[in-house]
């Protein structure tokens, strides 16, 4: 007699994905619902979370949300939306997040505050109108994508490396407030991944595969860019019961860059 497949790693778990629509995000999303999760998929661009949704759908029921993380009332109305939809939210996967370059003299104040709202005010906000639903029903998993920029800062990203700096510590922040009431939370620090952003930034340099080459070498150890894949494949472990007594972690996966 031949066994049944085994259950998926978030069989009966509801995840909402923020930034879902390309990258790291969108490979979370796909493999989440592989594994057995109702995924919720945010992003600014819903035709690019639609699309996801339909290819996902196969595998799990999902559906997609057009929201931005830096608007509180937005956020709160996604959260509400998935709720409302699944009865309840064991996972929040925290990706969306922007680059800017310039150090503390040339950036524009704008531009800190574009930077700090998109990456580090939107995961305040997720969190806040998250963890209510989550401490009703007993607990869930919280995972935001920080960088190796929160530990190690680079020439000219003043305001992305104090973004991600905060991500760790509001992390932590989370993660030592709510435990007590089952709730993880845990970031990912990845080094450079070979994403839609970073391939247009790439076209943007005078020689583009050339841009790709150097900045694959900083891995120092794999010498090339992380697939987004083996981002998902660690958000995967973090959102999953697997990792229950991880909390309050920052975990690298960057190819050695923080290793020189």
């Amino acid at each position: 007699m031949a066994s049944s497949p085994s259950a998926g790693r978030l069989e009966g778990k509801v995840a909402m994905i923020t930034g879902a629509g390309s990258g790291m995000g969108l490979a979370s999303a796909l493999l989440f619902a592989k594994e057995g999760a109702k995924v919720v998929m945010v992003d600014l661009d819903l035709s690019r979370t639609e699309r996801i949704s339909n290819a996902a759908h196969g595998i799990q029921e999902s559906f997609s949300i057009k929201a931005d993380v830096t608007n509180s009332t937005q956020v709160k109305e996604a959260v509400e939306s998935a709720v409302r939809r699944f009865g309840r939210l064991d996972v929040l996967f925290c990706v969306a997040g922007i680059v800017s370059f310039g150090n503390v003299v040339n950036l524009t104040e704008e531009e800190w505050d574009r930077v700090i709202d998109t990456n580090l005010k939107s995961m305040f906000l997720c969190a806040k109108h998250t963890i209510p639903y989550m401490v009703k029903q007993g607990g869930g998993s919280i995972v935001n994508m920080s960088s190796v920029s929160g530990l190690v800062a680079g020439t000219d990203e003043a305001a992305y490396d104090a973004s991600k700096a905060g991500i760790i510590m509001l992390t932590k922040a989370i993660a030592v407030d709510f435990g007590s009431k089952g709730i993880r939370a845990n970031c990912i620090c990845p080094a450079s991944t070979d994403t839609p952003f970073l391939r247009r930034y790439a076209e943007l340099t005078p020689d583009s595969q050339k841009f790709l080459d150097e900045t694959a070498k900083m891995n120092v150890a794999i010498r090339r860019l992380i697939k987004p894949e083996e981002v998902a494949n660690l958000a995967l472990y973090l959102a999953s019961d697997e990792s229950s007594a991880v909390t309050g972690a920052s975990i690298i996966i960057d190819g050695g860059y923080t290793s020189v």
